[in-house]
């Protein structure tokens, strides 16, 4: 009885330490309406899009630098202070910002679909 409590325990104390940071490939857009751009004409549409596409492969290599420093933090961690292990932030805030750069692309798409520009 007692080992089912001590095996439970150390499955749980793992999985509660381990990192939450994703890969870039992994976080989804979040929804933006394509009413925040219904009023411009194709051409700013187009700007709007080249400037959030320029940006976007930063925010995926700072999503993807973010996770290998975490997992390198979390394999130091478990190696020499296994307590660190908890305090590992993950990449929330890149995952938010390529998130809303992802979504903003697929509202001005949407946006462009819905004004007959040929984006």
């Amino acid at each position: 009885m007692k080992t089912k409590y001590t095996i439970a325990f150390v499955a749980l104390f793992i999985l509660a330490s381990c990192t939450t940071a994703k890969k870039a490939s992994e976080v989804a857009a979040v929804y933006v309406p394509a009413s925040n751009y219904a009023n411009l004409d194709c051409d700013q549409l187009f700007q709007a899009a080249e400037e959030i596409r320029s940006k976007t492969p930063a925010l995926a290599a700072a999503v993807d630098a973010s996770r290998r420093t975490d997992k390198v933090k979390e394999q130091v961690a478990w190696w020499l202070f296994f307590p660190a292990a908890f305090l590992m932030d993950g990449n929330a805030a890149e995952q938010t910002n390529l998130a809303l750069a992802r979504g903003q692309l697929e509202a001005i798409r949407n946006a462009a679909i819905k004004a007959k520009c040929s984006l």
